[in-house]
């Protein structure tokens, strides 16, 4: 899961360049991040191998977030990434969450195409201001 969320994380458009190296730090930082909710996510298998995921965040009432949903580059163009986030929705809605949130950055076209799909709407944005310190 760490090579798949690294791989994957790295393509992600950006402004913020992201590069997974230290496996300790990732354990800490995202596979025991509070809000992870390891019955809600998915991972999808290929022989046997990990080549696509939703990630789900869950506040224990109400509300449910997709943290990252991503596809290994091998794998990409063949649906995995929307069943991933298909069936972690679904898995959702039957736990009781009545409300899904995501986020995706302005170029992510694929991404952005996944979520109108599944009739997620904005409802807010976020503005990064970036200045150089001399």
């Amino acid at each position: 899961m760490f090579e798949l969320d690294a791989e994957t994380s790295s393509d992600e458009p950006s402004d913020i360049d992201v590069e997974f190296t230290d496996y300790e730090a990732w354990i800490e930082e995202n596979w025991k991040h509070p809000l992870l909710d390891r019955e809600l996510t998915t991972v999808a298998m290929v022989d046997g191998s990990p080549a696509a995921f939703s990630v789900a965040y869950t506040d224990g009432g109400t509300r449910y977030a997709t943290a990252m949903t991503g596809t290994a580059r091998a794998f990409r163009g063949r649906g995995l990434a929307k069943l991933a986030k298909n069936d972690s929705l679904h898995r959702a809605r039957a736990a009781g969450y009545t409300e899904a949130f995501t986020g995706n950055d302005t170029g992510n076209d694929p991404m952005i195409a996944i979520n109108k799909w599944f009739g997620y709407e904005i409802c807010a944005k976020e503005v990064r201001h970036v200045r150089e310190l001399g």
